[in-house]
């Protein structure tokens, strides 16, 4: 007799839970969902296949929840609300795979199954499967995926391959055809892992995972190295994935290959197709910026070259702040800024083009790829224009930031068309017959007609063309000098 039956054993709790979880807001239900699924640690009696019975069903029950809360992440990325519906995203797969290593752990211990069953394989794939999911949201936060889920997601490809599991194909959805594979899975993690997600912003971040998603069938491992960009698993020691520079000469059994190169010709097909009928489900929610951005991105990291550095970085040190938001920028430009931001940051690298810096703290205003940032560089008392093209962060060691350098001597301009006036930043000397960028507030500058720029004394007269390029609170536009 069980005297600490789960609750969830009980259908008419399991089948309220489950209604409650479908009817409420994401936040609400994902922090139940968390709830339950921690609570198979320390709750109850349970058979292991009734573990891995009730861990499934609240998996999918959350799958809605879950791209809900990634919806109204990405419409307030650079919000103070995110960081709630990030830190839900990450908490939650973090006690989801928690959950599916307690049932493999019963699996292990339970004689009566045998490790060749559909309940294993299912488990297995589900592992690998959280892991992927959980990457998204480390990668929203700027993080890696932790080492011990990676160790865990390669733990599971592992035993999928000694059983001969790793292509027994699995149903994960509940009444529909859907059906994956443990290979399948891994792929798809290893190719988050190659994607430079650091790079990205958070909407092309999702971007690539859908992509990701979009060509998991055509993607592969291989235990034979072939020429092109190659990355490469060793399955013995489970590290993460790591580019391959040139071909073993005699690869280890426990290697395996990841060839994306292979993708990048379809990448290039579904942009065309993207351009010429946009709107494709598969982005639904997307703009086709990012997708294409994003596509552009992998076809650079996936390619038969690895990306290079423009120019050498040297290694530098020093102090130096960094502010974010045009208005505070513009103000420190002029002079007129009240307060002026630490130097908080210190100097790890220098380029022609760019910067490297770093700090022991978070800051979100700065840390996030595309927002343009103020930096007040060393003893000079100049301020540079740059963009943040970078970003690592990790728990233990701080944060890291690449910076690439737009203007290395931004003026404080106002402009008037006429009609009205407002403030920018020249970012290039003007020069009669050339063209300048101005970076201002979205919306601000049309491109079309004539604008006036007043430089102290001198009025100089600007035909605003093409917009180059834009982030939060800014855009950034060439102009002609007639």
């Amino acid at each position: 007799m069980v005297h600490n039956a789960h609750p969830l054993l009980h259908p008419d709790t399991l089948g309220k839970t489950l209604t409650e979880i479908a009817t409420n807001a994401a936040p609400t239900a994902i922090i139940e969902l968390i709830r339950w699924l921690d609570s198979f640690h320390y709750e109850a009696e349970l058979s292991v296949s009734e573990l891995a019975r009730l861990v499934v069903i609240l998996d999918e029950a959350a799958q809605p929840q879950l791209r809900q809360a990634a919806g109204l992440y990405l419409s307030n990325a650079f919000g103070s609300r995110s960081v709630r519906y990030k830190a839900l995203g990450r908490d939650f797969y973090a006690s989801l795979g928690r959950a599916y290593d307690l049932v493999l752990g019963g699996l292990l211990l339970d004689t009566a199954l045998s490790p060749a069953t559909g309940l294993h394989t299912e488990i297995l794939l589900r592992t690998v499967r959280s892991a992927a999911g959980e990457m998204k949201w480390a990668a929203f936060d700027y993080q890696g995926l932790a080492p011990e889920v990676w160790l865990r997601a390669g733990g599971a490809f592992r035993t999928a391959s000694a059983s001969g599991a790793l292509n027994t194909p699995v149903s994960i959805r509940e009444g529909r055809e859907t059906r994956s594979t443990i290979s399948r899975e891994f792929v798809r993690l290893v190719a988050l892992q190659c994607a430079s997600l650091d790079q990205l912003s958070p909407e092309r971040i999702e971007a690539t995972d859908k992509l990701v998603r979009y060509l998991q069938h055509s993607l592969e491992l291989s235990s034979e190295p072939a020429p092109g960009g190659l990355f490469s698993i060793d399955l013995e020691t489970l590290a993460p994935p790591r580019r391959c520079l040139s071909l073993p000469e005699v690869p280890s059994t426990a290697l395996r290959f990841f060839r994306p190169a292979d993708a990048v010709p379809m990448l290039e097909e579904l942009q065309q197709t993207l351009i010429e009928a946009p709107g494709a489900p598969a982005f639904a929610g997307l703009s086709l910026p990012s997708v294409t951005a994003s596509i552009r991105h992998l076809s650079r990291q996936w390619g038969a070259q690895p990306p290079m550095r423009q120019y050498r970085r040297h290694q530098v040190q020093g102090q130096l702040a960094l502010a974010t938001g045009l208005g505070f920028i513009r103000s420190l430009l002029s002079g007129d800024a009240q307060l002026r931001p630490a130097a908080a940051w210190t100097l790890m690298d220098a380029s022609r083009n760019g910067f490297g810096v770093s700090s022991s703290m978070m800051d979100p205003e700065v840390c996030r790829v595309g927002a343009l940032v103020g930096a007040h560089v060393g003893e000079t008392g100049r301020w540079v224009l740059a963009l943040v093209r970078r970003v690592r962060s990790c728990d233990q060691a701080g944060v890291s930031v690449g910076l690439q350098t737009i203007s290395s001597d931004p003026q404080h301009v106002v402009l008037d068309d006429g009609s009205r006036s407002w403030s920018g930043i020249l970012c290039d000397p003007v020069v009669r017959g050339r063209t300048v960028r101005v970076a201002c507030e979205p919306g601000f500058m049309r491109v079309e007609g004539q604008v006036f720029a007043r430089l102290g004394a001198r009025m100089v007269k600007l035909e605003p063309g093409r917009m180059l390029m834009g982030g939060p609170g800014y855009q950034i536009i060439v102009c002609q000098v007639p």
